[in-house]
């Protein structure tokens, strides 16, 4: 490729590219002998705005080994269940994992993840019966933490004005540019949005 070109390819895209082969191979030789594997997915939205899946397998071998795989970020272009339901089960045929063996499902309490009637679960349980949802112990303690600063008015202040800050410095561009000179020096020349379910930066 020309140097002076840039490639459109997104770094997600390129990361696939460079590991999908020996990751896939590696994958299946260690789950290829699985009884059953959980489906971790999580949702996120990164600093460009875009939505992305995070999805993982969990598996035992038959030396009851823990295996923990992160199999990639995909992207999604719609939050509809339906939507999402088919790059799960793209992902598993990616894969070559039986969707029967895919048992816990552990995910947000979001309607279009856990939702009962039309959800993602009651998607995957038409096709695999056994099929049972756990809500992500890690969004569960955010939650809890949420409702906890509530009772606290100092932290509840703390953190809108720390959004009320960053605001106030996005909508102005000579602020900004201020801003960058004022930092040049450090590893961190732009403010990044606090994302209220995580307690951290996106």
């Amino acid at each position: 490729m020309d140097k002076d070109k840039t490639s459109k390819i997104s770094v997600t895209e390129f990361r696939n590219l460079v590991f999908t082969d020996d990751f896939l191979q590696n994958f299946r030789s260690t789950t290829i002998d699985t009884y059953m594997a959980e489906m971790i997915c999580g949702k996120a939205t990164d600093e460009s705005s875009v939505e992305q899946l995070c999805f993982t397998i969990r598996s035992v071998d038959d030396q009851f080994i823990v295996h923990e795989d992160v199999i990639g970020l995909y992207q999604l272009t719609s939050q509809s269940a339906e939507h999402v339901t088919e790059i799960i089960l793209d992902i598993l045929i990616r894969c070559d994992l039986d969707i029967k063996l895919c048992r816990p499902q552990r995910c947000d309490g979001a309607s279009t993840m856990s939702g009962h009637l039309s959800g993602v679960l009651s998607r995957i349980k038409n096709l695999n019966s056994k099929a049972y949802y756990i809500h992500c112990n890690a969004h569960s303690l955010d939650l809890a933490l949420q409702d906890l600063t509530r009772e606290s008015s100092l932290v509840t202040s703390t953190l809108d004005i720390m959004n009320e800050i960053m605001n106030y410095m996005k909508k102005s561009p000579k602020r900004l540019h201020l801003l960058d000179k004022l930092t040049e020096l450090n590893y961190y020349s732009n403010l990044k949005s606090l994302c209220p379910t995580r307690w951290t930066m996106r």
